[in-house]
């Protein structure tokens, strides 16, 4: 869901510029209460990514994120899965209970395993009103997306 030719507007990200969003503390423990990231596996083999953002006790609320390793990993039911369980996760270590992803509205087999996974579409962001809501923006087109535990 990067680059050309679908998603121009959201280039594929160099190495360092993937360092940069993503430190060190996102892939161990330490990144526990501001963001961290874990591997989706099925009967052993890493099928994809989740994770979590911008964790924010006051307006309890977190970002989540989620990317499949290929496209023959979808369609299984393994993201709606792992988005009920990162949720369950994050409210019983954190107390957060609303729960938000954005992803592209062309992006339509997500946007269903979002539905399937209990999430709400409420409207699509420009990307001037996700960068003034959370600081970064990704696409033109994105969904704002809700759970509420």
């Amino acid at each position: 869901m990067m680059g050309f030719p679908h998603y121009p507007d959201h280039p594929i990200p160099s190495f360092e510029e993937f360092c940069m969003d993503y430190t060190p503390s996102f892939f161990n423990d330490s990144g526990n209460g501001k963001g961290r990231n874990f591997i989706i596996t099925v009967s052993n083999e890493a099928v994809g990514t989740i994770g979590y953002d911008l964790l924010d006790k006051e307006k309890d609320r977190v970002v989540l994120d989620i990317w499949m390793k290929a496209e023959t990993y979808c369609g299984h039911g393994y993201g709606s899965d792992a988005l009920k369980a990162i949720c369950n996760y994050i409210h019983d270590e954190y107390g957060i209970a609303n729960f938000i992803i954005t992803p592209s509205a062309r992006n339509e087999r997500a946007i269903a395993a979002y539905k399937k996974a209990g999430f709400m579409r409420m409207n699509i962001l420009s990307k001037k009103e996700q960068e003034k809501e959370f600081g970064v923006s990704e696409c033109d087109d994105n969904v704002l997306m809700i759970k509420k535990l």
